[in-house]
């Protein structure tokens, strides 16, 4: 199948990264990284209940929101042609087109208003918080150590001890279903947003208002 994207990265401590995101057989979004010597492949897994005998067998099972609606997500992890198996039980609204990012102790994730810190050397979470979104988170972005979040009513710049360092809102959500310029851009300098009512705002990364 097709590669849609690919970078290398080098990070802290000499962490090398290398990110793929590929579409396999069945129309499934798989997401590949090379992080250190362990390779990471996450996609979306079939519903997972605790009271079956069907289930698939995986290596840990970890429960991030457990209600009547969620969403599953499956982690294989490869080091050394020894593989295991994570499954993550997440929020419904977990957007898994864009919710992974590199992090120097392994993989940030937002799983929608929950975010975390998993490690493949441990096949656990190692840090996990839940932010006061009012909406839906759309995607995630590094900057530099930090993290930008894009949602439906807020953006937000992490740190990468999950810190909250700022957040912003606009006069209606950001989305936008006309005009040629996405809702939400990630400039070099600054950030540039559109709300439904095609209000304009550009922001630095500080989170202060340019115009």
């Amino acid at each position: 199948m097709p590669l849609k994207f690919k970078f290398t990265q080098q990070g802290e401590r000499g962490i090398i990264w290398v990110i793929e995101f590929l579409d396999c057989v069945g129309g499934i979004e798989m997401k590949k990284y090379n992080y250190n010597e362990y390779n990471i492949t996450i996609k979306e897994a079939p519903p997972y209940s605790f009271d079956s005998t069907d289930n698939k067998i995986y290596d840990n099972v970890i429960v991030i929101e457990e209600k009547d609606f969620c969403k599953c997500i499956e982690v294989e992890i490869e080091q050394y042609c020894k593989i295991k198996t994570v499954l993550m039980v997440v929020p419904y609204y977990t957007p898994l087109e864009s919710f992974v990012a590199p992090h120097k102790d392994g993989l940030f994730m937002m799983l929608n208003d929950v975010l975390c810190v998993f490690s493949p050397e441990t096949a656990t979470v190692t840090k996990q918080t839940r932010i006061k979104s009012l909406g839906s988170m759309f995607e995630v972005y590094q900057l530099g150590n930090d993290y930008i979040l894009y949602g439906e009513l807020e953006i937000y710049r992490i740190s990468e001890d999950l810190t909250v360092k700022w957040t912003f809102s606009g006069r209606d959500i950001f989305v936008r279903c006309q005009g040629a310029e996405p809702a939400f851009s990630l400039k070099q300098d600054r950030i540039c947003l559109y709300d439904f009512e095609d209000n304009y705002y550009e922001i630095s990364f500080e989170g202060k208002l340019i115009t």
